[in-house]
């Protein structure tokens, strides 16, 4: 039983029908039959990245997944559009832009609502999979002893299960659930953003013609609390999104006043974007007070048959990018768990899974806890992460060695797809090519375009 139908609970269910005879996904939404937004996911309608990691537990999971997004009208490795070039990622930060190479190793050029149409039209025809939409649970279903959770119960009827997985998200209400059964609800660590999305579709001018796939992080300023997220997606579209965090300037909804906050407070080229496409739909909202991670892992008694996965676990900052990715590592984890119980959960599995999932979600939140530190974001129960404790003056050259220095950009793109561990960017290697003098580097052969982005000769 898997609860929630987002990629988090797709993907679950995609690796778990591979050990269980049926498998059924239960959807308080009403599920649409095309790429479109749904009622209860506002945060749909904006900018969503999938990193390299989570591209490849998907495409493994959903083989000709790349060709069949690429048909759709996404930018994939495989699409053969031109601008999938080596150079079309850029991390923004101040007057410092990485230039990322291979975006091989990035994810789909492709809106959250195509991507999870795809996933769920793989998993809606698995024989052995049922979706449930319009299906609200309200609580967990036990055995006598209450050491066992033998299903859920929703507002229409009980539903039995040898496991349930709760993939429901940031509203995920198992705490209270376990509560309500007996058990204390896990340890958290919680981080006050407080952050505030402003977000548009647009449509470049036919003039148009940027090098660029991607742009994250786009702040005007060294550390600013305020930037803007470029992502180019389906039918050559852009996504545009602004994100706050803290107590720092609201960002404006008209599209006037948008464009000069963005000249003013953001990296130049993506100011640029926003000028020169015009919107294709409304201007929209979000904001997202705090970011929880559950720790489940660490709980001391934990009933049998109930696990959770996705921002049901770690909802770190969204405006990192890295939730869909998380997710997909997550299921992958619990998959080579069940793979190594041989076939029957023994005794400890999901104190064994609850740890296999804790470890792929802690990079990503060492990483996005300690960018929310560097903003002056308020934590609870959060202990200091390697990036907080790291040094700022080690950070800001790391990033500036970056832009010019394809080993270390190479480095840092693999820590950021999550594929390495953030203390790799510590290593020996590494950090005596982060301390290098700038000036004895070598940016490789770049476009006139490209080098002037970067601000070089």
């Amino acid at each position: 039983m898997v609860l929630g139908a987002g990629v988090a609970g797709l993907v679950t269910a995609r690796v778990l029908s591979g050990h269980y005879d049926e498998v059924v996904v239960v959807e308080r939404d009403e599920l649409p039959d095309r790429p479109d937004h749904r009622r209860f996911v506002p945060q749909s309608r904006h900018a969503h990245g999938l990193l390299g990691s989570g591209r490849r537990v998907l495409v493994g999971l959903f083989p000709g997944l790349s060709a069949e997004l690429a048909e759709a009208g996404a930018l994939t490795p495989g699409s053969g559009d031109p601008a999938m070039g080596d150079r079309s990622i850029f991390l923004v930060r101040g007057g410092t832009t990485i230039r990322i190479p291979a975006w091989w190793s990035g994810g789909f050029g492709a809106s959250r609502i195509l991507l999870e149409h795809a996933i769920r039209e793989r998993v809606r025809a698995l024989p052995n999979v049922v979706v449930r939409d319009r299906a609200l649970a309200v609580g967990l279903l036990t055995d006598r002893t209450r050491r066992r959770v033998t299903g859920i119960r929703t507002a229409d009827d009980d539903l039995g299960a040898d496991l349930v997985v709760d993939a429901s998200g940031r509203g995920s209400r198992l705490p209270e659930w376990l509560e309500r059964i007996g058990y204390r609800p896990p340890p958290v660590s919680v981080v006050h953003s407080d952050v505030r999305y402003v977000s548009v579709v647009t449509e470049p001018d036919p003039s148009f013609d940027p090098e660029w796939l991607v742009i994250l992080g786009g702040g005007g300023e060294s550390a600013s609390p305020v930037g803007g997220v470029v992502l180019r997606v389906e039918h050559g579209r852009l996504h545009i999104s602004f994100g706050s965090v803290g107590r720092s300037e609201p960002v404006p909804t008209g599209l006037p006043e948008l464009r000069a906050f963005a000249d003013r407070l953001t990296a130049p080229v993506v100011a640029e974007a926003l000028r020169r496409s015009t919107p294709v739909g409304p201007i929209r909202t979000f904001r997202v007070r705090s970011n929880t991670r559950r720790h489940y892992d660490r709980m001391r008694e934990m009933p049998a048959g109930v696990l959770a996965l996705g921002d049901a676990a770690c909802a770190a900052n969204p405006i990192y990018g890295q939730g869909m990715s998380v997710a997909a590592l997550s299921a992958a984890a619990l998959g080579r768990v069940l793979t190594a119980e041989g076939g029957a959960p023994r005794p400890g599995f999901e104190r064994r899974a609850a740890r296999a999932m804790a470890a792929t979600s802690a990079d990503a939140w060492r990483l996005a806890v300690g960018e929310d530190l560097r903003h002056g974001c308020l934590a609870e129960g959060v202990r200091s992460p390697w990036t907080a404790r790291f040094g700022e003056g080690y950070r800001n050259r790391l990033e500036r060695a970056a832009a010019l220095d394809p080993e270390v950009a190479a480095a840092y793109n693999e820590v950021l797809n999550l594929h390495r561990p953030v203390s790799s960017l510590g290593s020996p290697r590494i950090a005596r090519r982060v301390l290098r003098p700038l000036r004895d580097r070598d940016p490789g052969t770049l476009s006139a375009t490209v080098a002037a982005v970067l601000g070089v000769a």
